[in-house]
């Protein structure tokens, strides 16, 4: 027979809850919705609504009885340790019964149940389903107390207590009234299957077929009510059963249409392993009562052999195959054969009740603890109280001490309360003294800047005073030659050659003039660069020693002019992302200010780049031998216009371009340093350069 107890699972399979739906649960909705599945399999397949109402805000109590119904559902996985989830509920189950709480209580016996039902601790297992019972009694859920009762069917089908099943389901429908539809149908199939089991266990003939008659009865009662109540799974599980009976029972018009049916609900779909065993026994016991016996014998031999090597989906069709194996060796004369299955079938019955023998003994064994556990108990009690004694009169010393300790620390409280006066006094001086300074600070970072404002205009004054007065004297020559030109031709004595001294003159001083506004021009575009450090230009990946390589050739027309070197030290490959412009410009401007300043006056000289790709950082090096920077003029290098030669060469300009790109543009790392030359190294000015590529 297949699971008496898979029919509940249309509950689970037939009306799934989607997580979005519970993502705003009610606390105790959705825990009374999970109090009411009937099986731990229930739990597991609806593990996401335990999730979503662990999600919310739970107090105590149900806190507890969520822990309780999670144990249930890890019971049925393969994976959990049965051992480790029975302590935990019983664990559980005290902290329960500390807060008197009678729900989370139910909770923790059914937990626990579930677990010893695992262990196959059945009697067990059935004193606990009572206890919940009980308490789901007590605490006003008459409807959960029927749960309950219900749940004690499947536990006593495992501990093959099938008269006793039998005669528990007959009573229970009975009250159908009070029975939710999944509930019905778990007794159902609970009293047939414990029909099908007496049946095959009766030795009375008679008796035989009445337990038979009750079984087919039974099943086909709830093929109906699955029909009716739209339990798809369990109308599955209906029509498998009836096909099992009516195979065993020789209706094969029967057996034949129920398989047909199970097929085309199935819908094509691959039914479970044991359904289709199930399925295969069907078809042997039918080829038995109406094939060759021959034929029949060897095909029920040849399915018991293979159950016995693949016994992983249960006892249940290997018990239905012996049993027809005796009852037709002994109608066919394979009395042999008939004898070892009637064999087979006791060592098989023996085994099972080994198992139930020693659950029951470790059951019995702990009924037996108990009252050893309860001594134990009243003895810690006991000990307990004389802690408590004892506790008492230690406290009774310790508020002497207190007291003492109290009147010692008025005398520290006196003092503290002097020594905080003088700290909150010096606190004051210190916070007076700090604003003083502040204020100075301030005062002195406003001359700094206001030092800085005017060295910059003056400087900028300074390199655009030469240009305009260059410019405001050939704008006088203009105007003077304009005017001679005007009386002469007034007097009508222009000649020639005064007409084109006069124009030359006048082309001079406009050449003049367009050099010296150039150069303002110039002075202002690289003033305004200085405030616009971005750029239109993007990252992008390029070969940064092609383009140091590109650069030194073109230098090499002013580097032969003065007599001067440059050696390049560069990796194989510097495939690097950046800003290609903005790096010409800077190793461009370094170049320049080498040349102008620190091999101003000499017709050698030596310039070193040397480039290195280290990570995400890009390090570049530009040194040169010449007079190198004053320690004093190291710290102001990169400021505008700050130059030694300001007014002779160059407008103090170029480093602080070279800053802006490298920090403000590239976020990158510049460094000035002008090291003594010594024996093996030359001095000269060193600038190091880090960006991130």
């Amino acid at each position: 027979m297949s699971d008496p107890n898979s029919a509940s699972r249309s509950v689970a399979l037939d009306a799934p809850e989607t997580p979005e739906a519970l993502e705003h649960i009610d606390v105790e909705l959705g825990l009374q919705q999970a109090r009411a599945y009937l099986t731990g399999f229930e739990q597991a397949h609806f593990s996401h609504h335990l999730q979503a109402i662990r999600a919310a805000n739970l107090n105590g109590e149900q806190a507890i009885e969520l822990e309780c119904l999670q144990i249930m559902a890890a019971s049925m996985q393969a994976d959990s340790n049965p051992n480790q989830l029975l302590l935990k509920a019983r664990e559980l189950l005290g902290m329960a019964q500390a807060r008197g709480a009678l729900l989370a209580q139910a909770a923790a016996w059914r937990a626990i149940q579930w677990v010893q039902t695992r262990l196959k601790l059945h009697h067990a297992a059935l004193e606990s389903v009572a206890m919940a019972a009980e308490l789901y009694q007590r605490s006003g859920h008459p409807a959960l107390a029927m749960l309950m009762q219900v749940s004690r069917c499947p536990v006593l089908f495992m501990a093959e207590m099938y008269a006793e099943l039998r005669q528990a389901t007959t009573e229970l429908l009975q009250e159908g009234a009070e029975l939710t539809p999944a509930m019905y149908q778990l007794l159902l199939n609970n009293k047939a299957s414990a029909a099908y089991y007496l049946a095959n266990e009766e030795g009375n003939a008679l008796l035989a077929k009445t337990y038979w008659q009750e079984c087919l009865s039974t099943h086909q009662q709830s093929l109906l009510f699955t029909q009716q109540h739209g339990l798809a799974y369990a109308e599955l599980v209906a029509h498998l059963n009836l096909a099992v009976v009516s195979a065993t029972l020789g209706r094969a018009e029967d057996c034949r249409m129920h398989l047909g049916l199970l097929h085309e609900q199935c819908q094509g779909k691959p039914m479970q392993a044991s359904w289709l065993l199930w399925e295969r026994v069907s078809k042997v016991l039918l080829q038995c009562h109406e094939g060759s016996r021959e034929q029949a014998w060897h095909a029920l031999l040849a399915l018991d052999a293979e159950l016995v090597k693949a016994p992983a989906h249960g006892i249940g069709h290997r018990d239905a195959t012996l049993q027809a194996m005796r009852v037709f060796g002994e109608r066919w004369g394979y009395l042999d054969q008939a004898l070892r299955a009637s064999l087979m079938q006791l060592k098989q019955e023996r085994s099972r009740k080994r198992e139930l023998a020693r659950a029951l003994g470790e059951t019995v064994n702990a009924v037996i603890e108990r009252p050893r556990l309860l001594q134990e108990n009243e003895q810690l009690t006991q000990h307990g109280s004389e802690l408590e004694l004892s506790l008492a009169q230690r406290n009774q010393e310790l508020s002497a001490a207190l007291a003492k300790v109290q009147a010692e620390a008025s005398v520290r409280a006196a003092a503290e309360a002097a020594l905080q006066q003088a700290h909150d006094e010096l606190e004051q001086r210190v916070r007076q003294r700090t604003e003083e300074l502040e204020l100075a600070m301030r005062a002195l970072m406003q001359q700094e800047k206001q030092l800085a404002l005017s060295r910059m205009v003056a400087g900028m004054a300074h390199e655009m005073n030469t240009p305009l007065g260059n410019a405001r004297m050939a704008a006088s020559a203009i105007q003077e030659r304009s005017q001679e030109l005007g009386e002469q031709m007034a007097q009508g004595s222009l000649k020639r050659s005064q007409l084109q001294e006069l124009l030359a003159g006048l082309s001079e001083g406009g050449a003049l003039m367009d050099r010296a506004l150039e150069r303002v021009g110039d002075l202002v575009q690289r003033f305004k660069a200085l405030d616009q450090p971005s750029s239109p230009e993007v990252r992008s990946e390029f070969d940064a020693r092609e383009l140091i390589e590109t650069l030194s050739a073109n230098w090499q027309h002013q580097l032969q002019q003065r007599g001067a070197t440059l050696q390049l030290e560069l990796p194989v490959a510097l495939s690097v992302r950046g800003h290609p412009q903005a790096l010409l410009q800077v190793l461009q401007q370094l170049f320049e200010n080498s040349l102008r300043h620190g091999l101003a006056g000499r017709s050698d000289g030596q310039m070193r780049l040397a480039a290195h790709s280290d990570g995400g950082q890009l390090t570049l090096q530009w040194q040169d031998d010449g007079c190198g920077i004053p320690p004093e003029h190291l710290p102001r290098v990169f400021e505008p216009f700050f130059s030694t030669r300001l007014g002779q060469e160059g407008a103090g300009l170029g480093l602080t371009m070279v800053h802006s790109l490298v920090v403000d543009l590239m976020g990158g790392q510049i460094h000035a340093t002008s090291p003594a030359p010594g024996l093996s190294r030359p001095g000269g000015a060193r600038f190091e350069l880090r960006l991130p590529v």
